[in-house]
């Protein structure tokens, strides 16, 4: 059964079989998974489930080195299969299933800015171009599956307005970067200790001279035992 009607269709037929012995439990049962069709669709699965899941990722690099290159079909990590060929009982009890280092790296981020970051920066401005004017550096952290980014910037309000500088930490590659970026950043993730996160650094060199933040990145990096790339 791959979507909702199928699984509706198989219901109505099991009501059938069951109409003359049927228990009030059978019943009960019957009507848990009728309300539960919606959720138990395929594409649904995949959207709640998968999309923030560690093994799963929206696109796969089918060839080594070759990470530009992408896989237009979704692709379970877990099992090294297209999803389009796991039906959705397979993908529902999945049980590789876990967004745990995900909440890792987003703790990672949290402490980073907290720890790092913050006290740094408590006394550096950031140039704003459009205003021509100098602001407190701010940060903020953006979340994606996969990977979490940690935008510099400024507040105005309530408003957070981002510069052209971020740190991403990541687990797996990112389909979106160029190939030789790519690259680098495999190396720097198959070097790191066992398990842990990899970080780039994507910002302008007038930026990053702006802030005099190298020094604090590689100090970071060291602390927490990362491999840092720069784009």
């Amino acid at each position: 059964m791959e979507n909702k009607e199928e699984i509706l269709l198989a219901i109505k037929a099991a009501r059938k079989d069951l109409k003359e012995g049927k228990t009030f439990r059978a019943e009960e049962m019957l009507a848990l998974l009728e309300g539960m069709a919606n959720c138990m669709d395929k594409e649904h699965i995949i959207e709640s489930k998968c999309l923030n899941c560690d093994n799963y990722a929206k696109s796969s690099f089918p060839l080594e080195g070759d990470f530009y290159a992408v896989d237009k079909h979704e692709y379970c990590h877990a099992k090294k299969i297209s999803l389009s060929n796991l039906n959705w009982q397979k993908i529902g009890s999945c049980t590789d299933y876990s967004d745990l280092s995900q909440k890792e790296i987003e703790n990672l981020a949290h402490s980073i800015v907290k720890e790092d970051l913050e006290p740094a920066f408590a006394e550096r401005k950031l140039y704003d171009k459009a205003k021509f004017a100098s602001y407190k550096v701010s940060f903020n952290i953006h979340k994606e599956p996969g990977k979490v980014c940690i935008e510099f910037g400024h507040r105005v309000g309530e408003e957070f307005l981002a510069a052209d500088m971020k740190l991403c930490i990541l687990r797996r590659l990112d389909p979106g970067i160029e190939p030789e970026v790519s690259k680098r950043i495999d190396q720097a993730m198959n070097d790191r200790p066992k398990g842990g996160p990899a970080v780039f650094v994507d910002a302008s060199q007038q930026t990053r001279r702006q802030l005099d933040i190298d020094y604090v990145l590689e100090y970071i990096a060291k602390e927490r035992k990362m491999n840092i790339v720069y784009l």
